[in-house]
């Protein structure tokens, strides 16, 4: 089978895979992202791989694996800067003091949570590869428990008609916050790693703030230029493409993933008529067939056969557990302590707690750059679908307490008179 064959042939089937596995999702209440992700892992070593070898070595040979990793990071690209043309600027003001108060929570516990429990626990379960500093290692494990799946979570709240909610536009605001700042502290750690000194961090935080200097002046350009010239669609597109290209390579190139790069662009698009355009152009084949490939790639590298020991499986039990209690526990108790009421909160906190993507998008990064072992990148995906299947079932219940409880008691009959 030739090259091309084969690469068409792991299209369709990942294709497949996927709108089957979104067909269940729905039936099921879940989010269509949670499908892709079972998918990339069954396609992968730990089931696929092992039950079929040779036809997973057909359909996903190392040579092939190359090339489906070069086209999904090119629409892992993409599909970040429709996430920055999604960002909710214009929510920020109305929900910021609440949306801080469950966005800090939400970050600094599940942050101080994994990083305490993998710099005790990751050297003891050989999480970090040889070389790897302890607790640039633990900071990144902290990291992945503290991010929030912005996207997901934007369209489970859709989905669920919680868009004109007030814990709805509240969970929007503090995942978004969470997500920039999670990226940027990605950056930061990325770039001291890359080193084993300060000199890249430097670099980064410097690029990082030239790339933030130019995007309102970006912004502006492309306001005047739209309002002027009035561009045509294809002129939007053009545009969009070149300012893509150089924002992602730029970041690339100070020593940052070309994601943060694309995200940063896509939120300094100016909302309107080329924003939607960009987005209605970028985002259906972005979602049909690149995310695929890319959950496609993350499996590959997914083995949960690797957690087999007693201690590993005792690990990622308590990441899990850890997941938990830093993202639903601290964001609904920080909803609740800002006013929310604790049905709203115990919402905020479910809409808040899944991973999703992004966690996958981070820890995918991470395993490049040589932070994590396989194994722990196995036991973080474990946290990445326990938090993302548990967000649909933990609203169902939220809802049927509340209607419980506005259920009126059934009149009682007055108790007869002894004779």
């Amino acid at each position: 089978m030739s090259a091309t064959a084969a690469l068409l042939l792991a299209l369709l089937v990942v294709v497949l895979a996927c709108r089957a596995a979104h067909a269940v999702c729905r039936r099921l209440g879940q989010p269509p992202v949670l499908g892709e992700i079972l998918v990339g892992i069954l396609l992968g070593p730990s089931l696929f791989g092992m039950v079929a070898p040779e036809a997973h070595r057909t359909l996903f040979g190392p040579e092939l694996v190359t090339v489906i990793d070069g086209v999904s990071q090119i629409g892992l690209v993409l599909f970040m800067f429709t996430v920055g043309l999604e960002f909710p600027i214009g929510r920020l003001r109305s929900t910021a003091r609440v949306g801080l108060a469950v966005s800090g929570a939400g970050m600094v516990v599940p942050l101080a949570l994994g990083f305490g429990f993998a710099l005790w626990a990751g050297p003891a379960l050989g999480l970090f590869p040889a070389g790897v500093d302890p607790a640039i290692g633990a900071l990144f494990i902290g990291l992945l428990l503290a991010i929030t799946a912005f996207p997901v979570m934007a369209r489970m709240i859709a989905d669920h008609g919680d868009v004109r909610t007030r814990f709805g536009s509240v969970s929007l605001t503090a995942g978004a916050l969470d997500d920039a700042a999670a990226w940027i502290l990605l950056a930061v750690v990325l770039a001291a790693f890359g080193t084993g000194s300060g000199a890249s961090a430097v670099i980064a935080v410097a690029g990082l703030l030239v790339l933030a200097a130019a995007l309102p002046l970006v912004r502006r350009a492309a306001d005047r230029w739209i309002a002027t010239r009035n561009p045509g669609r294809d002129a939007v597109l053009v545009a969009a493409a070149l300012g893509l290209l150089a924002a992602a390579g730029f970041t690339e190139l100070i020593g940052i993933h070309a994601v943060f790069g694309a995200f940063a662009l896509g939120a300094a698009v100016p909302r309107g008529a080329a924003a939607e355009v960009l987005a209605e152009r970028i985002r259906p084949l972005t979602t049909v067939l690149f995310l695929p490939l890319f959950f496609v790639h993350s499996g590959m590298n997914t083995d949960l056969g690797l957690i087999d020991g007693a201690g590993l499986l005792a690990g990622a039990g308590a990441l899990v557990a850890l997941a938990f209690a830093g993202k639903l526990g601290a964001c609904t108790a920080a909803a609740r302590l800002a006013g929310e009421t604790w049905a709203d909160a115990a919402r905020i906190g479910c809409y808040m707690n899944a991973r999703g993507l992004m966690q996958l998008v981070a820890l995918d990064i991470g395993l490049r750059a040589g932070l994590i072992d396989p194994a722990a990148h196995a036991m973080i995906v474990v946290v990445a679908v326990a938090t993302t299947f548990a967000t649909a079932p933990g609203l169902a219940l939220v809802d049927r307490l509340v209607r419980r409880r506005a259920r009126p008691e059934p009149e009682r009959e007055p108790a007869l008179a002894s004779t």
